[in-house]
């Protein structure tokens, strides 16, 4: 019995070792990116990274934009947040939370039924001090080998999806 336990462990030593990690489907985000934007806030310009943390458990996400003055917001606009992408084996759900200094935080799971190999879908399952029944959607589009699209769409009050914000991304070398 004692050999049959051995082999058990060693078996699953090995498979654990061997199996891939499921966040490498965002492989291609890991790095740092500078972009333009456009949205309800104007045009402005972003830096953000990705960084592979906690043994590759999980992805951590830095972001700074940087919108221009305007009549409304005569000081400009700084956007802050930072994000974390992780993967819950026991759902099988792939899960990104955002903490954005405005002190709401967007949790999203990602739509595996909008999603491709080069689209990635999120769609918020909930919205930390939210003002109302609003609903966030995230989609990431991989557009070349240094570059993605992000789109950022709102629905208020059980209203429609509409878009809030664009940004193109090209990767720092």
């Amino acid at each position: 019995m004692k050999k049959y336990l051995y082999l058990f462990i060693l078996l699953f030593s090995f498979s654990s070792i061997t199996a891939q990690n499921p966040l490498e489907k965002f492989e291609f985000l890991i790095g740092n990116w500078q972009g333009v934007e456009s949205g309800v806030a104007g045009d402005g310009i972003g830096f953000r990274t990705y960084n592979w943390e906690l043994g590759q458990n999980f992805i951590f996400v830095k972001n700074q934009s940087t919108f221009p003055k305007t009549e409304k917001k005569p000081m400009g606009e700084v956007h802050r947040d930072i994000g974390v992408f992780s993967y819950n084996p026991n759902t099988e759900k792939y899960i990104l939370r955002e903490f954005h200094v405005e002190n709401f935080v967007n949790i999203y799971e990602l739509d595996t039924e909008q999603s491709s190999g080069d689209k990635l879908v999120f769609l918020t399952r909930e919205i930390e001090n939210n003002p109302g029944n609003w609903k966030a959607k995230l989609i990431l589009t991989k557009t070349g080998e240094d570059k993605f699209t992000e789109e950022f769409l709102i629905a208020t009050n059980g209203k429609d999806f509409k878009p809030f914000l664009k940004n193109e991304w090209t990767k720092v070398k």
